[in-house]
């Protein structure tokens, strides 16, 4: 009987089923995979036919500086795609010699495994089409419970934890989860919300005060209200501004938002902006009413998945509050510029995967707030880029 393993996880983990080859953006697509180094020298020894043989040594390449938890990488072919890719869309390794001599990454993903003070937690990654799927025609809140999986954790690195609140990760994400799911107010207002509870815990983890911290996690989400800061003339104006100064600066390094980026740039300048923008807003709307939920959905995923706001990096929780605004502006904008000629829901869930693998596979969290208070948003500010 295969050994089951305690997790963590998000409901809809269980109606989770892979594509495989109907996936219409492979996994690997856009993203050069790296492998560690136990991985790199198992894959160069496995016993498989020539052709395997011939992929994997012309495709399987050592990283300028290795080091054994980054060894080697997939070389992409000339267009972008995994050189283990078969036509049919299906992993060569997967298909040939089976899930087990697949690399970690590879045999894993979309799932993301962490291991916490509390144990082991299990989610999926927003990159990935399927799981954007599972959400975009549900209507209930996400839920999180424990359940056992056969899915063995691979080796994990220890955690760098910043803030001394160990043990607490766990009942504040979920505190801030349930802040995302207060439906009586709109999700602009829900992240404004956030951000003032994320600034009391930053404040009280510096103090070491842990009873501030209880009395967060008692307190109801209707105490926690605020009012919204006012609209002034020019504010959608101003976050429209600094979405296509970070957009414009993305399309020079990101390949998996590049022209995507691009076209909605272009429709957002071809013409009066404000005009432009409030008609692609209402076919938007118009499509999709319950864009909200859909959009609570993916962010309330995605801080379980990245640990928001306790990654393992020394930065301020000011900046990953902004980063997570960023990633919700980034969303709106593109899903507004890209979708207001032409809508389906195919071409929804292909623009945000391909977002989340800019967001999940890249740096974009550890400088997009940075960028952000570069252009001049500060949090005192952020409202006016979630406007959008």
């Amino acid at each position: 009987m295969e050994e089951e393993y305690l997790y963590f996880v998000p409901d809809y983990l269980k109606d989770f089923k892979c594509k495989m080859g109907a996936c219409r953006h492979a996994c690997c697509s856009g993203w050069q995979v790296s492998v560690p180094m136990d991985t790199y020298f198992k894959l160069l020894g496995m016993p498989c036919d020539e052709a395997l043989r011939r992929r994997l040594d012309v495709g399987l390449r050592m990283l300028d500086r290795p080091t054994p938890e980054e060894y080697a990488f997939f070389n992409p072919r000339y267009d972008g795609e995994c050189p283990m890719r078969m036509e049919d869309g299906r992993c060569i390794i997967h298909a040939q010699v089976g899930e087990e001599s697949l690399p970690d990454v590879c045999r894993l993903y979309p799932r993301g495994i962490r291991l916490e003070a509390e144990g082991y937690e299990c989610s999926l990654a927003n990159s990935c089409e399927k799981t954007l799927e599972l959400f975009l025609h549900r209507s209930e809140p996400l839920t999180f419970l424990s359940r056992r999986l056969p899915l063995a954790p691979p080796p994990l690195p220890g955690r760098s934890l910043h803030f001394g609140l160990e043990g607490l990760h766990r009942p504040l994400r979920l505190h801030y989860i349930t802040l995302l799911q207060e439906r009586r107010i709109s999700l602009p207002h829900r992240l404004i919300l956030l951000g003032f509870e994320i600034m009391k815990t930053e404040e009280a983890a510096k103090a070491g005060d842990h009873a501030a911290i209880g009395r967060q996690l008692s307190a109801s989400s209707s105490s926690l209200y605020r009012e919204m800061p006012k609209e002034g003339e020019g504010d959608l104006l101003y976050g429209m501004e600094i979405m296509e100064r970070l957009v414009d600066g993305l399309d020079r390094h990101s390949v998996s938002v590049k022209d995507a980026g691009q076209y909605a740039l272009d429709y957002f300048r071809a013409g009066d902006l404000m005009e432009r923008y409030g008609k692609a807003l209402a076919r938007f709307e118009e499509h999709l009413p319950d864009w909200e939920i859909f959009f609570e959905h993916i962010l309330v995923n995605h801080l379980f998945f990245s640990l928001f706001p306790f990654q393992d990096r020394p930065e301020s929780f000011k900046d990953e509050y902004l980063s997570f605004c960023a990633i919700y502006a980034l969303m709106r904008f593109l899903c507004l510029g890209c979708l207001a000629g032409e809508y389906t829901e195919e071409r929804l869930i292909d623009l945000l995967a391909a977002a989340f693998r800019l967001i999940d596979h890249t740096n974009f969290e550890r400088y997009a707030g940075k960028l952000l208070r570069a252009y001049g948003c500060e949090v005192e500010d952020v409202h006016k880029l979630i406007l959008l």
